[in-house]
């Protein structure tokens, strides 16, 4: 038999959604260190011998695809901001080791940058949706 329970009786779990822009980035920064986009190949030629096609039924592989085109996407619109932005953002997130720029601040740079960067990704067709 089923009961009816009130609604404030019902304990939910409150899932904290993440971030938009610190959930790009830390999408970027696995894509990045499993080599980014020469790692693309490997998905086709799983696909030839049958092993995966990157687009399968499988709930994981199709997370997995959508992850790493969320990360591409991320990828061209941080290569789309200026050069000492691009630096900012490659060193916050300790993709580069060295900061080129010793007249800039990168504290206040790469705060400008993940502006600029939110900005970009709020008009990306792939990750708009996560605004």
């Amino acid at each position: 038999m089923i009961q009816r329970v009130k609604k404030e009786d019902i304990q939910q779990d409150n899932w904290p959604r993440p971030e938009p822009v610190e959930y790009c980035l830390e999408l970027w920064k696995d894509w990045m260190h499993n080599g980014g986009r020469r790692s693309v190949g490997k998905l086709i030629m799983a696909g030839l011998v049958g092993d995966s096609d990157g687009h399968g039924n499988d709930l994981y592989e199709a997370q997995h695809s959508h992850d790493m085109q969320v990360a591409a996407a991320t990828d061209a619109m941080i290569d789309s901001l200026p050069r000492l932005y691009v630096w900012a953002i490659y060193r916050s997130c300790s993709i580069a080791t060295a900061w080129r720029f010793p007249s800039a601040d990168l504290a206040s740079t790469a705060s400008d940058a993940r502006a600029a960067l939110e900005l970009k990704l709020k008009k990306n067709e792939c990750t708009r949706n996560l605004f």
